[in-house]
């Protein structure tokens, strides 16, 4: 199984963790198709062809969103200090310049970071465009492709952040249905 390829054993949990939530999402969601339907994108990203779907995962957390309304993306984060210098060149100047004038730059970091990460799950891109994207977080919306994409921070336990990006208006509250491995 994909699970035994992780190096790291929480990502091996983690990896099984996120296809439960989503057998469980597919199961409440009367969907037909099972785990066994997923298929893979040149891209890499995993389909199904009844709902839309994202699994993302960090340290001890990990969240599944699932959707029958368009396309979406979801990113989650554990907050922890890195080195912000390493990650310039994933930020536009103007990203970069609002990370730095921030009070608190590791969060906005990641608040940058989760926004961007859940735009391209959502726009089905490679990671390699994340320096390609300016975001406003002050914004709730963007358009790309001719369509108006909405962005919402997920709300997450202290020490997480997250966001949600999807073709569709995002209602509140959002239902989420999380594992945390520490319980």
């Amino acid at each position: 199984p994909r699970a035994c390829r992780y190096k790291r054993e929480a990502d091996a949990y983690n990896y099984i963790a996120g296809r439960l939530l989503l057998k469980r999402g597919l199961e409440e969601l009367g969907v037909d198709e099972t785990m066994e339907d997923i298929q893979i994108r040149d891209s890499g990203k995993p389909f199904l062809h009844s709902v839309i779907f994202n699994i993302s995962h960090t340290d001890d957390l990990v969240v599944c969103a699932l959707s029958k309304d368009g396309h979406m993306g979801i990113d989650i984060e554990k907050e922890r200090g890195v080195k912000l210098e390493n990650f310039r060149s994933w930020f536009t100047p103007i990203e970069w310049k609002d990370i730095h004038a921030s009070a608190i730059p590791l969060k906005q970091f990641y608040r940058y970071w989760t926004r961007k990460e859940s735009m391209i799950k959502a726009l089905g891109l490679k990671l390699s465009y994340l320096n390609q994207m300016n975001v406003d977080v002050n914004q709730d919306s963007f358009e790309s492709r001719g369509k108006l994409w909405y962005l919402k921070e997920l709300a997450l336990e202290e020490g997480y952040v997250g966001a949600m990006c999807s073709d569709f208006r995002i209602d509140d509250p959002i239902q989420i249905s999380y594992v945390d491995l520490n319980s």
